[in-house]
């Protein structure tokens, strides 16, 4: 007999909460659950959960979403021949397996069901790169001999095939497998490099995902992402302290965030805006352009109050460069306040500004039907719903008559 596995990823999530959900869960006697064998581990992307017991697919996945209030995804191994997933978030669904007629034909339509949609997932899980998450959802028996022996990705340790590809899966939604060597199985807990040997080497990022769109900005001009920067903040008073260099990026991201929560303002706090910066550069060696949210906790720019303006441009230049679409306005910002710093570098900062500019002119003439469309349906249910009330009206009007005869 093959292994059986369930793993349940919660986003965003504490530890204590996803307990509690498995708790609740345990308590339904539809799924056998071995609360004292199941087992948790927590990273800066959320918590993952090794849930010991009977596979529960997607009514497990359902029940642990409601019970955490929060997105969930439980992938299974199902006998060492295939992997898959449940996903429920919010209204969204998703269902994937690579072997969806795996126990007898099924119809095209149940297929599609089980294809896996990675346009559901973003956006609930740390990633926005849908065109890396659709390598993985493919069924295995639509593939030849030779696809077969392909990884999804380049760096992937395990290809088409291999029920184990579930984990290159999950690495890649930020979720590294967490936990102790499994009988039978490979070992599948990454081995990371320490910070030193990272600096002193000058390691290239793991993560191999599409560049972003502000490139430009750290090909041209030195960022806080940059191995130089990260020697000197790491000998300043108080980084030095922690011993960073015999820890590997994951130990430093998860210590980074225990510290802030140590801390009464931590956005506010110059050590913890310093932590930051390391974490992001830790972050964009694991993850790649998910750093963003760290360099965000490197300033301090409350929406209300006065404040003092960043003056590190190095970290305002890595914050621009890592800005997606949905956060150009900070781009923007950032970007005015480097012409302001650094004069030298006016017409790269100037050309960036335009290119969101020209991005948000291209998204607004791709959205006005879209916007168009919606104000067409609000004013046809704005008529309809006048039209009741004129007629319920008339309806009082004429009851008020026939009492009056």
């Amino acid at each position: 007999m093959g292994i059986f596995l369930q793993t349940a990823l919660f986003p965003g999530c504490d530890e204590s909460i996803a307990h509690d959900a498995v708790e609740t869960a345990a308590r339904n006697p539809a799924f056998h659950i071995e609360l004292a064998a199941c087992k948790y581990a927590q990273n800066y992307e959320g918590t993952q959960v090794l849930i010991d017991g009977s596979l529960g697919f997607a009514p497990l996945a359902k029940a642990l979403s409601d019970a955490a209030e929060n997105p969930v995804m439980l992938l299974y191994i199902y006998d060492g021949d295939y992997w898959g997933y449940d996903f429920y978030g919010g209204d969204e669904e998703d269902h994937f397996n690579t072997l969806p007629d795996y126990f007898c034909p099924i119809s095209p339509e149940e297929k599609q069901r089980h294809t896996g949609n990675p346009a559901a997932l973003s956006g609930w899980l740390p990633t926005w790169d849908t065109e890396m998450m659709r390598r993985y959802l493919v069924h295995w028996s639509d593939l030849d001999e030779d696809a077969m022996e392909e990884t999804a990705c380049p760096d992937d340790r395990f290809p088409y095939g291999d029920c184990w590809q579930m984990t290159d899966f999950m690495a890649q939604l930020g979720f590294p497998w967490a936990f102790e060597p499994i009988q039978g199985a490979p070992v599948l807990q990454p081995v990371y490099p320490k910070l030193r040997e990272i600096l002193e080497r000058e390691l290239s990022p793991i993560f191999k995902e599409t560049p972003p769109e502000g490139q430009a900005l750290m090909e041209k001009l030195p960022t806080a992402l940059s191995f130089e920067y990260i020697r000197h903040l790491l000998e300043e008073a108080g980084v030095r302290e922690f011993g960073f260099l015999e820890k590997t990026p994951p130990e430093i991201v998860e210590a980074v965030r225990l510290h802030r929560q140590t801390v009464r303002v931590p956005e506010s706090n110059p050590l913890c805006q310093r932590l930051a910066v390391l974490a992001a550069f830790c972050a964009f060696w694991l993850r790649g352009s998910i750093a963003w949210g760290f360099l965000d906790y490197a300033t301090y720019e409350p929406v209300y109050g006065s404040y003092e303006k960043p003056t590190d441009v190095h970290v305002l230049r890595a914050r621009a460069a890592l800005t997606d679409f949905t956060k150009r306005h900070r781009a923007w910002r950032d970007l005015e306040r480097l012409i302001e710093l650094d004069p030298a570098n006016r017409a790269l900062y100037q050309a960036e500004i335009q290119r969101w500019r020209d991005q948000e002119r291209a998204w607004e003439k791709q959205a006005e039907p879209r916007y168009e469309a919606l104000r067409q349906q609000w004013a046809e249910e704005k008529r309809q719903e006048e039209e009741r009330e004129a007629r319920r009206l008339q309806l009082i009007l004429e009851k008020r008559r026939k009492k009056k005869l």
